[in-house]
């Protein structure tokens, strides 16, 4: 199967939630095929079930899911205090299904709450069936992404003419390539002309310089990167209907034109990794303004709502929006010689504020390319917090 739906890639878990993780069983690395039966004594049919599912989009066809069968965390959930919750800190890949009659959903708050989107209501669990829920998410996640490993680390895993599997993270789709060049970055090429089809389905039919998110599998690993689209330079497999070679990058790796790491790729082999939010907690401003003008060109939701937590949920959802409004936004790019845009720091002179000015070329579906630009805001709440950004202009 190339959609890969039953794992190797995705995993149906059945799990014990009083016993420690270290006891049922879960595997090292990336196996991703974890399967814990429940104790017979648990077993009743008036048991409901609880799943708990990880996929980096709410859109995702790959994902990870958990089934949790066991009557003290349901009838938990049953009884539950209900308290009024306009908003919550919640893992922004992790989505919760109690399978009643009606099918609730929730997400996970990092305290190991449950949180009601649609109701704005928390459901308030004890600290300890709290602590063991937020267990086995790090575990899904864990087994659901991959592994952040350099460039250095990654070529040693597939030399010149080896022989690899993609997936992309959003579509679970899968493709066989082969590298065959490449000392930044790797080159490769689709197998044959099957794999080259799927891989022109992950693009919708038409080849586009576009990053994706993937999981590279090789030598027994999976590994998180970033792939491009687009066939371009040097062919080596006749007949695979694919002219040319595209790129994956791995942390750290660089494109041809340039010694240092691309932002939209370093931005998509994190979120392969599930680390897009330590990422951007470590980003300097620029960065961030950079990630947030690729995300809206990539026309990812979820990244898009990451880095703009801080702004109003109207502004938010009017980005949202406006960016499948759009052919193309890219960064107006300085001219060789010349530095990036620097950070204007704010008034109190003690790098808690700090702004940005990005020019950038702008096309809408239903107008002409033109010049425009962004003016970003950040700010932090001490110089070891994590900048944000809380306005954009």
């Amino acid at each position: 199967m190339n959609r890969v739906l039953t794992r190797i890639i995705v995993c149906i878990l059945i799990a014990i939630i009083l016993l420690p993780l270290s006891e049922r069983g879960y595997a090292h690395g990336n196996s991703h095929m974890l399967i814990h039966k429940p104790k017979s004594s648990d077993q009743s049919p008036n048991i409901s079930s609880i799943i708990m599912t990880v996929g980096s989009s709410r859109q995702a066809a790959f994902v990870s899911e958990l089934r949790i069968e066991r009557s003290e965390l349901d009838q938990t959930i049953r009884k539950a205090k209900q308290k009024q919750a306009e908003q919550a800190d919640i893992y922004p890949d992790i989505y919760i299904t109690h399978l009643t009659a009606e099918r609730d959903e929730y997400r996970l708050e990092r305290s190991g709450q449950l949180w009601n989107e649609s109701q704005s209501v928390r459901l308030e669990l004890s600290a300890r069936l709290a602590k063991q829920l937020t267990e086995l998410a790090d575990g899904l996640r864990k087994q659901h992404y991959g592994k952040l490993l350099t460039w250095q680390q990654a070529t040693g895993l597939m030399p010149n003419k080896s022989i690899f599997s993609v997936t992309e993270l959003q579509s679970g789709l899968t493709f066989r390539v082969q590298r065959r060049a490449g000392s930044d970055h790797a080159d490769v090429q689709p197998l044959t002309k099957d794999d080259s089809r799927i891989m022109k389905h992950i693009y919708n039919g038409r080849w586009s310089w576009k990053r994706k998110a993937v999981l590279v599998r090789t030598d027994g690993e999976w590994v998180a990167a970033s792939m491009n689209g687009m066939p371009h330079g040097g062919d080596g497999i006749p007949e695979n209907g694919f002219s040319g070679h595209f790129c994956i990058h791995f942390l750290g790796s660089s494109t041809h034109k340039s010694e240092y790491p691309d932002p939209a790729h370093q931005m998509m082999v994190h979120k392969a990794a599930g680390q897009l939010e330590p990422y951007f907690d470590a980003a300097e401003p620029l960065v961030l303004a950079k990630s947030f003008i690729e995300a809206m060109y990539h026309q990812d939701e979820e990244i898009i709502r990451l880095l703009t937590e801080k702004l109003p949920k109207e502004q938010q959802s009017a980005f949202i929006q406006g960016m499948y409004e759009l052919v193309s936004i890219r960064e107006q790019l300085p001219a060789k010689g010349k530095a990036e845009p620097a950070p204007n720091r704010g008034s109190l002179g003690d790098a808690l504020l700090t702004e940005l000015h990005v020019p950038i070329t702008i096309h809408p579906i239903n107008g002409q390319r033109r010049n425009s630009s962004y003016t970003f805001r950040f700010n932090r709440a001490s110089v070891q917090s994590p900048w944000r950004i809380h306005h954009i202009e």
